[in-house]
């Protein structure tokens, strides 16, 4: 290659202004090639991307900051229960309850002060996260509707986590409570708090059989467990099910027509992802968590346990708990559309 072409192939040094030439090579300019134009657009997407991203993740971190916070405050009203539960101890059957009136527990007075629309507190005993404490531990408000505490703290206060809340639909006051007790929490995905941790149960049954018992009390109780018995899929709209709905949530008090306690049974047995050999009746009180399911849109995960009582052999209850064969589980159609008659455990980050 002789000298003269080497030199003409060199380029002259471009002495215009160093901030015109940057905006030349980021921006699309007069007199650049479409695919020129088009690596500039790609480029300046990528950069917007890359921005949102980063507000999204300090957004992430200071919610993650505050949760820390408040979740370690209002984890120190919690009532004693026992880090290791005994499942060979059973609590003492709670038939019998008071006709008219039944006292605040000591436990809960001082949050009560704080908190006027407190009804209880749920905590999950060997459920715990790497550093040891409980992922689901945490205070139970109601309100008159179930739309307040999707968004607030148990004090009222904007929170984005929300909070576990009783149905407004629930009895539980000084005369009583409901044979059903519901409650709702957030499914936040990688925030971990709330309800997100109930999606685990859909991972194995090896995993309920290592978190069988749920702490519940509600304000005029201590000292009260609960053992799951059933773990599915819902819809919150019969338009997801082919007009079908298993409307869980208004099986309270069970009575002998649309809200029976054998309808109430036969939709949990029909759906759900394990079985037991447990002794259920309708004089028992259950209580039934429910979150969102994220495999399918607004589609929901619902735990669904029953409190013990002196009758029932916890270790027997465990030690019977099975898989149920996909093709005997019942699934909603939006579910069997996109992932089959079978369950799908995609993390609880997912």
């Amino acid at each position: 290659m002789s000298m003269s072409n080497e030199v003409s192939s060199l380029r002259k040094p471009d002495k215009t202004n160093f901030f015109i030439r940057f905006l030349r090579y980021v921006f699309p300019w007069k007199g650049d090639s479409g695919r020129e134009v088009t690596r500039k657009i790609a480029f300046i997407m990528s950069v917007g991307m890359f921005g949102f991203s980063l507000g999204q993740l300090n957004e992430y971190m200071n919610i993650s900051d505050d949760d820390l916070e408040y979740i370690s405050e209002i984890q120190g009203y919690a009532p004693e229960f026992s880090e290791q539960v005994d499942l060979t101890e059973n609590k003492a059957d709670n038939d019998s309850k008071p006709e008219n009136h039944r006292e605040v527990q000591e436990w809960s007075k001082e949050l009560l002060a704080k908190c006027p629309n407190l009804v209880g507190y749920i905590s999950i005993d060997t459920f715990l996260n790497s550093s040891g404490n409980k992922y689901i531990d945490y205070p139970v408000v109601q309100y008159t509707d179930n739309e307040y505490y999707l968004k607030k703290n148990i004090y009222g206060d904007y929170y984005y986590s929300g909070s576990i809340y009783a149905d407004y639909v629930v009895p539980i006051d000084e005369t009583g409570q409901a044979q059903n007790i519901v409650l709702y929490g957030h499914n936040v995905r990688e925030l971990g708090v709330m309800f997100t941790h109930l999606t685990e149960y859909k991972s194995s049954v090896d995993f309920l059989k290592k978190n069988p018992i749920i702490n519940f009390n509600t304000i005029y109780d201590e000292g009260e467990r609960y053992v799951i018995f059933g773990c599915f899929v819902s819809t919150s709209d019969e338009s997801q099910d082919g007009g079908n709905l298993f409307d869980y949530w208004r099986f309270l008090n069970f009575d002998d027509g649309e809200y029976s306690f054998d309808k109430w049974l036969k939709g949990i047995k029909a759906r759900s992802w394990y079985s037991c050999d447990i002794d259920l009746n309708p004089d028992d009180d259950y209580l039934t968590l429910s979150t969102c399911t994220n495999e399918a849109e607004n589609l929901r995960w619902v735990i669904v346990a029953k409190k013990i009582t002196e009758k029932d052999d916890v270790d027997k209850i465990i030690n019977s708990y099975k898989a149920v064969p996909d093709e005997d589980i019942y699934f909603p159609k939006e579910w069997v559309d996109i992932w089959g008659n079978k369950p799908v455990w995609k993390g609880w980050l997912y």
